[in-house]
């Protein structure tokens, strides 16, 4: 138990007998009082002779007579002086206990109370945590997505926000393993440290909240107290950048720059636009045909960070751009811009809509874009039409809207969030994609349709070492022949394959793209596949199981596939 968190149950505590010392004081009085006063009145037994009430008696009839239970006089039937008592022993201790119980509940309504209630109870659920977790800061689009997907593979999340409603929405979703969900500010670091930051189970920072500048503050607060944790910052802003690099961040995420660079993708390399939604949405499949994007005029509408991006990987495409927005830099002038509404059909139309292939509604509000989707293809029923969604909320709405492709900030940075989390080769393999052209990636498609079908398309990664993979080292220990071959096939002596595909192989500093299926292995080797979820789960079932497919079993098959 941190320091931070057990002062703060203390503080709870202490804040309870606080406001509760004045009610419980007079509780206690009345009750004395009235205990007192039953011991000293006199009464009459049935013999005619004289008795008074022990402490016994006269503190079990008290405790009936506050709670109005009423079971009756004891032992004997009371006199004129103890009934007159005991009534004005009734009002005052059922005065006393409304006093007390108001008291109480007052308290538990208390703010401070009830959060200082609140962190000692997540504070005992993150202290409870015995496997491998990660501290998701900002439970918006982004967060949700990435708990719901983590908590799937069955990887624990902590959760911390400064929003009640979204705390309160991370306690009822339908998460796989329970996620605690901290209600505090993710910028300070006595709630990062209470959510868990220095837990010896804490694998990862992810720093996924909607300010550049609390993500910056949470890279460093990680960097200072858990320096080996690894963060992954959402970024919006390029300013905030360097900022974050500094700080500590190991991977920036920005959503546009991600987003610019898949239109850049679709339009260079259509196939490796389809291999890249397969792999990094967990929705898509290798079966969607490629997105065709025009190559003609686009029109940006919106001036922001988004349209900025967007225009600089057009202009590397050689492709023309004009601006419309109120809010135009220095950068655009009177040959590629428009200032002026978007949404407005002149304004449209001054920009030469009419001959423009393709146009991109950006601005930082969802019910602009859809006005200016409106009215574009009222305008010019061909367009092309990209859409910004900012807020899941309005899935519904943009699906209805005659758009070719939405852009969700938040679908973005998670699905960025999860490939990293899932696969961290993924990101080499498609930086490393990107430098081939439109045949090799159309190859690799055919190879993956092949393989996996209309399936959707998972990816994972595996390292050859001991503890992950001990049937496959101790082959090596032994001087057998291990080949990625060897790997995927299945140990039962069938000679089949799972059905998969080795994406890329890292041996050191060396990266080899797509390997061969009899390429030699060495321990040590850290290897990236793509394939079904039923491959995915018999790999690393035949990792853990010691499971390994005989050399001879592999020679068989191999002599049958080089047979004629």
């Amino acid at each position: 138990m941190s320091p931070a968190s057990g002062a703060r149950s203390r503080h709870g505590a202490f804040i309870l007998l606080r406001r509760l010392r004045h009610p419980l004081v007079l509780l206690i009085v009345v009750y004395a009082v009235a205990v007192a006063g039953f011991t000293l009145v006199p009464g009459v037994d049935p013999g005619g002779r004289p008795w008074r009430m022990s402490f016994l008696h006269a503190f079990y009839f008290v405790s009936f007579l506050g709670t109005t239970i009423g079971l009756g006089e004891i032992p004997y039937p009371f006199s004129d002086a103890q009934r007159m008592w005991a009534t004005v022993s009734i009002y005052a201790t059922v005065i006393a206990w409304l006093y007390a119980i108001g008291a109480l509940f007052a308290v538990l309504q208390d703010p401070l109370f009830r959060r200082l209630l609140h962190e000692s109870t997540v504070d005992r659920m993150v202290r409870r945590l015995r496997e491998p977790f990660f501290l998701l800061c900002g439970y918006d689009d982004a967060g949700h997505r990435v708990a719901r997907e983590l908590t799937e593979d069955g990887i624990r999340v902590v959760v911390i926000d400064i929003e009640p409603a979204r705390v309160d929405a991370a306690d009822v979703d339908d998460h796989r393993v329970p996620v605690p969900a901290l209600l505090g500010d993710a910028s300070d670091p006595k709630s990062m440290t209470l959510a868990g930051l220095t837990h010896p189970h804490c694998v990862g920072v992810l720093a996924l909240t909607g300010s550049d500048a609390i993500n910056t503050k949470i890279a460093l607060t990680a960097r200072l107290l858990n320096p080996d944790l690894p963060v992954l910052c959402a970024a919006h802003d390029h300013a905030w950048h360097p900022r974050m690099a500094t700080a500590g961040a190991d991977h920036l995420i920005n959503p546009y720059d991600t987003f610019a660079e898949r239109v850049a993708i679709s339009l260079r390399t259509p196939s490796l636009h389809v291999i890249y939604e397969a792999l990094t949405t967990q929705a898509g499949t290798a079966a969607a045909e490629p997105l065709r994007l025009p190559r003609g005029r686009w029109v940006l509408c919106g001036w922001g960070p988004f349209a900025r991006t967007l225009r600089r990987q057009l202009e590397r495409l050689e492709i023309e751009t004009t601006a419309v927005g109120t809010e135009l830099d220095d950068s655009c002038d009177a040959s590629n811009s428009v200032r002026g509404d978007p949404s407005d059909a002149t304004v449209l139309r001054e920009a030469d809509i009419e001959h423009a292939d393709a146009i991109v509604a950006c601005t930082e509000v969802d019910i602009d874009n859809l006005a200016i989707v409106l009215t574009a293809k009222g305008i010019r029923k061909e367009l092309f039409v990209v859409a910004r969604q900012n807020q899941r909320r309005n899935s519904m709405v943009f699906r209805a809207a005659p758009t070719d492709l939405v852009m969700l900030s938040g679908y973005v940075i998670a699905g960025e969030v999860l490939r990293n989390v899932r696969a961290p080769l993924l990101s080499a393999f498609l930086r490393r994609a990107r430098d081939h052209d439109e045949a090799w990636a159309a190859a690799l498609l055919a190879r993956l349709r092949e393989s996996v079908g209309a399936e959707v398309l998972e990816s994972w990664s595996m390292s050859l070492v001991p503890a992950a993979m001990p049937a496959a080292c101790a082959a090596l220990a032994r001087g057998e022949p291990l080949s990625l071959r060897r790997l995927m096939t299945r140990p039962d002596g069938s000679a089949r394959m799972v059905r998969a595909v080795p994406l890329m192989l890292q041996r050191g500093n060396e990266r080899q793209m797509l390997p061969s299926i009899d390429a030699p292995l060495v321990e040590g080797d850290q290897l990236l596949f793509c394939g079904r979820a039923l491959a995915r789960s018999r790999m690393r079932g035949f990792a853990l199981t010691r499971a390994l497919a005989p050399v001879a079993v592999v020679d068989a098959a191999i002599a049958l596939e080089d047979a004629p």
